[in-house]
């Protein structure tokens, strides 16, 4: 079967501190923590990239930064993952871009970047310059039920845990991939009935201290939306969740159920309900599902309007 995208975010604002130094920690500080023999290969390269291919079965390791994009072409700069590529990666990053991402993967048998063992992302828009959306992108190929599985979901958590205790986040999840960074919720929301301010996350990141941007197996939930679900103790009650924490910042940590691949069906129903206060108002429709593409994983009501009804 054909891996689906699984994305692990944060959302975070200025509250995080200089956001040109949450960028790098997000890029450098995550990379030297997830794959430091491979870092500490990749090093010595030059900063610049070589044209062509690469040696079959080695490391290949690529700094990105886009900037533009949006009233004319994107323009991209490519470096080496090496000490001399960070470097010119942090001065760029003094400037924050539209994007920013770091792979480290293996050049397949053609020299072609091949298989990723590592993929970054840092977003930023101009229309919510203050903040910017973290991603992990990984993938459920390796779920498959077995210990090891497990214990790739325990790192996913133990990664996201760590951040989301450092920088009082906005918005936080770990869900199939939709798009850009959107949550699930956002992209059933059909377009010919909700502007790009309700279902776009370059516009949804503005209000996520106002509006939960979604819902899955883990989510965050801001401090400002903690208070008014009750805090920790009335998520616990509710019996929706397998844990419930207070992280440092005052957001709280809701993992549904042990296993990202139990997250279905009643589970789903019961997030939902959990969360429905809070949640963006909107309609999600239901399309669907093609070959290749991830779940919806969602109740397909409008929150507000399932409040309305209790």
């Amino acid at each position: 079967m054909t891996p689906l995208p699984v994305d692990l975010q944060l959302n975070v604002d200025g509250s995080a501190g200089d956001l040109s130094e949450v960028a790098y920690e997000w890029l450098e500080g995550l990379s030297a923590r997830l794959l430091p023999d491979e870092r500490h290969e990749l090093a010595p390269l030059p900063a610049r990239v070589t044209k062509g291919p690469g040696e079959p079965g080695s490391l290949f390791g690529v700094l990105a930064i886009s900037r533009g994009g949006i009233t004319a072409p994107a323009k991209t700069a490519e470096r080496n993952c090496s000490a001399s590529g960070l470097a010119w990666l942090r001065k760029e990053l003094g400037d924050l871009p539209e994007m920013a991402i770091l792979e480290i993967g293996v050049f397949d048998e053609m020299g072609h970047r091949g298989k990723r063992l590592l993929s970054l992302v840092v977003r930023r828009h101009p229309v919510s310059p203050q903040w910017l959306r973290l991603s992990v992108l990984e993938s459920d190929e390796r779920l498959d039920g077995s210990a090891e599985s497990l214990r790739l979901q325990q790192e996913w958590l133990k990664t996201l845990r760590a951040y989301a205790e450092k920088w009082d986040p906005g918005f936080g999840h770990i869900s199939y991939g939709h798009g850009p960074g959107a949550t699930t919720l956002e992209d059933r929301l059909p377009a010919r009935n909700y502007p790009p301010e309700q279902r776009e996350p370059r516009h949804t990141v503005n209000e996520c201290r106002r509006y939960l941007r979604g819902y899955s197996w883990l989510t965050i939930a801001p401090k400002e939306l903690a208070a008014q679900l009750g805090g920790q103790m009335a998520m616990t009650e509710t019996g929706a969740f397998r844990r419930v924490d207070v992280v440092a910042g005052g957001a709280l940590w809701l993992q549904a159920t042990e296993r990202f691949e139990e997250f279905h069906d009643d589970a789903v129903t019961r997030v939902f309900d959990a969360l429905a206060p809070v949640l963006r108002p909107g309609l999600p429709v239901e399309i669907p599902r093609y070959p290749g593409k991830p779940p919806h994983l969602l109740v397909f009501e409008d929150a507000a309007e399932r409040v309305g009804k209790r």
